[in-house]
């Protein structure tokens, strides 16, 4: 089980009737604010003034005032104000107003007005000058200040996020369900669909049930970037999940962090981890298993005491390939590795004779190919051929099956990088797994798309459920990164903090036993962080 948000224990603790804490970062406003309700949303939520005057806040009168960012109102009341769970009160303006007044353990008031609510906030006391509890925040601030969050109090049950409702979670994906790609995608929503499903049939999050909508793109030749920005200007949509766009991952990226919409586990082999706040990966990429197969090389020089081999990094013209190849040149120079030769070649016209000779003239005694399977096998043959024999390390995936076609004279020299292995698979995590697929009699055609779909809704379940009842982006965002070594069940372990969103943080190597046929047991996981 995760571990819980670092702040969990600070919001049980701030208890009280009008607590004015804050869980961070902006909301999304549900409906126009006037001038006045935008600055009082701010303190809400930030606990500051947007006029730049000072908000301080003290939780015993007998202790220094703070800033009343450390201590603002979202944190024990909830983005609509209605408090979570049983640790503190609903402040939504009809109920604050009631006639009828309100009675607690120990006090009875009548009911409160602007007044009496400012004075609450200030002083801590109710209407019938009772103390509040001790654990509400006493807060000073400048009377234009608190005319503008009393301005917002009144507001506050209208902001619930984008996406929800009292019984929905609305979350949407973008996937190809025509065209080339369209069977992964087919299959990738057919999994988040059966995951759904089964949350929703035992009780959904917190008596909310998980609605899915899909943006659909491979009908026509539309850049299948355009629908997920139409996707996300049309649908009130709480997250996104697995959205499946290839070569357009910087334009995602760029969107979810505009638009401040979490982003959970895009299936792309292409993103960058510097992604911004919203975006959070499950899988390593291209770019991290580079970076783990240089690591790797280089570990294995230090442990035989033998000095790093000379890299090349061997690519094709591709959109993104420029950068993998920078990403494992910044890793080797990490080490001090200078002499790093970058060769680059137009895609579909691979030469294997040019390539080994510009390598093999470079000094290059590693090479990290970039390629597809079928050049893999080339320029492995060619380099037999002229009796040259670097150790080559290529990802898995580009490699495929064709790694047992290289020459046998490459024995003991061909690593592979894997985002995951079946050493990462949980037997909870593969039992449901395997109960989808019997349910819904899937077929495991496209088990690498399925696993990307089926671990994206596992993680969001799971933040969801430890975000509380009192949902909201910046609970999810703050549940995601409060994430620790979580296993999703069929990939690696994932953990997030505010200043990472690539889960694993590193990725498996695998030691190829060509005389066998076979991915040799000698693999390691390389811990990039």
């Amino acid at each position: 089980m995760p571990l819980l948000p670092k702040s969990r224990s600070l919001r049980v603790a701030l208890t009280g009737t009008l607590c004015v804490a804050l869980l961070g970062g902006a909301v999304q406003a549900g409906g126009d604010l006037s001038e006045a309700e935008a600055r009082g949303k701010h303190i809400y939520t930030k606990g500051a003034s947007l006029k730049s005057r000072i908000v301080t806040a003290s939780i015993a009168t007998s202790e220094a005032p703070v800033s009343a960012s450390i201590l603002p109102c979202i944190q024990c009341h909830g983005v609509d104000g209605r408090g979570i769970g049983d640790t503190s009160p609903d402040i939504n303006w009809e109920v604050l107003v009631d006639s009828a007044g309100h009675e607690h353990l120990e006090r009875r008031h009548g009911a409160f007005d602007a007044a009496s609510v400012a004075k609450a906030i200030i002083a801590g006391v109710d209407p019938a000058g009772n103390d509040l509890e001790a654990t509400m925040p006493r807060y000073a601030m400048a009377d234009e200040d608190m005319a503008d969050l009393i301005a917002y109090l009144k507001r506050v049950d209208s902001q619930l996020d984008p996406g929800l409702s009292a019984t929905i979670i609305r979350i949407g994906t973008v996937l190809p369900t025509e065209g080339q790609l369209e069977i992964a995608g087919i299959a990738m929503r057919l999994v988040i669909e059966a995951y759904f499903d089964f949350v929703n049939a035992t009780g959904g999050v917190h008596g909310r049930k998980l609605e899915l909508v899909v943006g659909e793109w491979g009908a026509d030749d539309t850049p299948a970037f355009w629908q997920a920005q139409d996707m996300v200007s049309r649908e009130p949509l709480f997250a996104l999940i697995a959205t499946y766009i290839p070569g357009y991952e910087a334009e995602v990226s760029g969107l979810v962090n505009e638009r401040q919409i979490p982003l959970i586990g895009p299936h792309t082999l292409l993103a960058s981890r510097d992604n911004g706040r919203y975006e959070f990966l499950l899988q390593a990429g291209l770019a991290e298993q580079a970076e783990a197969l240089v690591e790797a090389v280089l570990r294995k020089a230090v442990l035989a005491q033998a000095d790093p081999p000379h890299f090349g990094i061997l690519y094709p013209r591709l959109q993104g390939f420029d950068e993998l190849a920078d990403v494992a040149g910044e890793r080797a120079a990490q080490h001090g590795i200078e002499r790093v030769a970058k060769v680059p070649y137009e895609a579909n016209d691979f030469d294997a004779s040019k390539v080994v000779e510009t390598l093999r003239s470079a000094g290059s005694e590693a090479i990290l190919f970039l390629g597809s399977a079928t050049e893999f096998v080339e320029l492995g043959a060619k380099a037999s051929e002229l009796g040259w024999k670097p150790t080559l390390l290529a990802p898995g995936i580009r490699a495929e099956r064709g790694v047992f076609e290289m020459p046998k004279s490459f024995a003991g020299e061909i690593y592979l990088a894997y985002a995951s292995l079946p050493t990462d698979h949980t037997s909870a995590g593969s039992n449901l797994f395997e109960a989808l697929h019997r349910d819904r009699e899937f077929n495991y055609r496209e088990s690498v798309s399925q696993i990307a779909a089926y671990s994206a809704a596992r993680v969001l379940h799971v933040a969801l459920e430890a975000a509380g009842p009192a949902l909201s982006r910046e609970r999810l965002i703050e549940s995601l990164e409060g994430l620790e070594n979580y296993q999703p069940g069929l990939t690696a372990a994932v953990s997030f903090d505010p200043n990472r969103r690539m889960g694993p943080g590193g990725a498996h190597v695998v030691h190829v036993d060509l005389a066998n046929g076979r991915l040799d047991g000698e693999s390691f996981w390389i811990d990039l962080d």
